[in-house]
């Protein structure tokens, strides 16, 4: 189950729809019977997709080594998205 997640996760929708699911609720379903320990650590309940990549962002000190991706919000945007000349 764990390389079905994590090939879904690479999708550009919601995990939940990524896996073909009809809701985010379904997913916390499966996430629960397969990965009890992953629920356990997502205390906020935030979107899967996000809580993976911050668990793999963390250092062993808890702080976060690299940042969420959000590319409208990224000070290097124009260097990945500008025209070429």
């Amino acid at each position: 189950m764990h390389r079905i997640i994590a090939s879904a996760s690479l999708g550009f929708n919601h995990l939940w729809q990524d896996l073909g699911l009809d809701s985010r609720v379904e997913l916390r379903e499966l996430m629960t019977d397969c990965f009890p320990s992953l629920v356990a650590l997502n205390v906020n309940n935030m979107r899967w997709k996000k809580f993976f990549y911050r668990q793999r962002c963390l250092h062993s000190e808890g702080e976060l080594v690299c940042r969420s991706p959000s590319c409208d919000d990224c000070c290097e945007w124009a260097h990945c998205f500008a025209p070429e000349v």
